[in-house]
């Protein structure tokens, strides 16, 4: 093929219907594999949905024997000592929640004291108001 073949190739251009036809094939092609690759990714996205609940159901049936198995041995009652004197206006109830927590986290093997419990005074902002403001402000 010389220069002239190529000039002539050139020169010669499809008529209206050609260039139709292939347009239509490339937009054909364009839908069906955009298609393709969503069905595809719908049944990836199924597969992975079965097996992360057939993981959960595992899990919650080994909770529930475990429960079953807690329900039948009764935990032992452990008193944390509060001096009621230290507590600063928080009400009697809030004190005991506060006790059973760090009962049932140190158990009665350690022996756990609190000391005092104090309101606390941060400007009344929670914790996630907290949180969101120096994940905010946190430099690079």
């Amino acid at each position: 093929m010389n220069l002239s073949d190529v000039a002539l190739l050139a020169k010669e251009e499809l008529s209206l219907a050609e260039k139709g036809i292939a347009s239509a094939k490339v937009v054909l092609t364009g839908f069906v594999v955009v298609f393709a690759m969503l069905i595809l990714l719908i049944f990836i996205i199924k597969i992975y949905g079965a097996i992360i609940q057939k993981a959960q159901n595992a899990g919650k049936k080994s909770k529930e024997k475990k429960a079953e198995t807690v329900a039948e041995t009764p935990a032992p009652v452990v008193a944390v000592p509060v001096a009621p004197a230290q507590t600063d206006g928080v009400s009697d109830e809030v004190v005991a929640v506060i006790s059973a927590a760090v009962a049932t986290m140190y158990g009665s093997s350690e022996k756990a004291r609190i000391k005092s419990i104090k309101k606390s005074s941060d400007g009344g902002r929670s914790a996630w108001a907290k949180a969101g403001v120096l994940d905010n402000t946190r430099p690079f």
